[in-house]
């Protein structure tokens, strides 16, 4: 099939997938203990007010209709208002106003990622059994070793203890007010969450070089005289680029996810820390949207993948023809 066809098979898929998403965080948000209509009210409740308050926000009704409603209202994009977060607010302007920090962590975090995975991970390839590649291995297994925040909270120990500097202790600038605070705020928080995700890549573009400079093709190659460094940079590493793709596409997403702890101990006003707050004081529908955000970005940084690899391995052909 062509490519146009390809990718509107695949929007479409999208549809049952978030459905299905949207059904279980819906229900186990609402089967779990306590509830917003308590935390609004705080010490001044009572059975009678409580009960009150539930049928003004329709959570009397069965689980199947409150589900219905809110279903109809998020293809309408209505998330509502927020319950406790920030009363009275919509949730689609509280998400709005946090998701450019998220994803200007995410997108900077995966651009160290690759800046330090795919260089070393070629180096490791072609250097096997050799000190470049033991200390590669050794820093890779840091890397993934270490947990985020943990490395996190080091970093704010060193740089904002340590040293003293003002950037080290949170805070969120936005680019477009003054770039260089945004960048100096983000250093650390960047650093904490693109080190563990930059071991990953590296082993697998190590693997994958080492498979690909052992194929016949990359032997010709070199048989026929062409150079090293041609072979290695034109042919070999973007063949084994092939299934790195696919951690790159999929970790866009892991990396919002990783972004929860990391905006909480860094104490950046991000969707992660927005999530915690949110579960903290039961704002259902401020977690379903937000889960359902998530969602989205997984699915689209997927169907990005899937189409990358046309352009990377002209080979590859989808199911059926034209």
């Amino acid at each position: 099939m062509s490519m146009a066809r390809y990718v509107l098979k695949r929007l479409l898929l999208v549809v049952p997938v978030l459905t299905g998403v949207s059904l279980v965080v819906f229900g186990l948000v609402h089967l779990s203990p306590g509830g917003p209509v308590r935390v609004m009210l705080g010490p001044l409740q009572s059975e009678e007010l409580v009960a009150q308050i539930r049928t003004e926000l329709g959570l009397d009704e069965p689980l199947y209709v409150q589900y219905a409603t809110w279903l109809w209202d998020a293809f309408h994009a209505d998330f509502g208002t927020s319950w406790t977060v920030q009363q009275g607010t919509p949730v689609l302007e509280l998400i709005a106003e946090r998701v450019p920090l998220t994803l200007e962590l995410s997108i900077l975090s995966m651009l160290l990622a690759l800046v330090i995975a795919i260089p070393t991970g070629i180096i490791s390839a072609v250097r096997q059994d050799e000190a470049a590649d033991h200390a590669a291995r050794i820093a890779a297994l840091t890397g993934i070793s270490v947990p985020n925040f943990w490395l996190g909270i080091i970093l704010i120990m060193v740089f904002a203890v340590q040293f003293s500097f003002s950037w080290g202790t949170g805070g969120w600038t936005p680019p477009w007010v003054d770039p260089v605070a945004n960048l100096q705020q983000l250093f650390l928080p960047t650093i904490a969450l693109g080190t563990a995700y930059s071991a990953l890549i590296m082993r697998m573009m190590r693997s994958e070089m080492l498979d690909t400079l052992n194929k016949d093709y990359i032997k010709t190659a070199r048989a026929m005289g062409i150079s090293t460094r041609e072979v290695i940079l034109k042919d070999a590493s973007k063949n084994a680029l092939i299934p790195v793709v696919t951690v790159i596409g999929v970790g866009l997403g892991n990396l919002m996810n990783g972004a929860i702890v990391t905006e909480t101990v860094f104490n950046l006003p991000g969707i992660g820390k927005l999530l915690i707050i949110a579960i903290d004081r039961r704002d259902f529908r401020v977690i379903q949207a937000l889960v359902l955000f998530v969602s989205i970005v997984f699915v689209f940084a997927n169907l990005a993948v899937d189409v990358l690899y046309a352009y990377l391995d002209p080979r590859i052909r989808y199911e059926g023809r034209d």
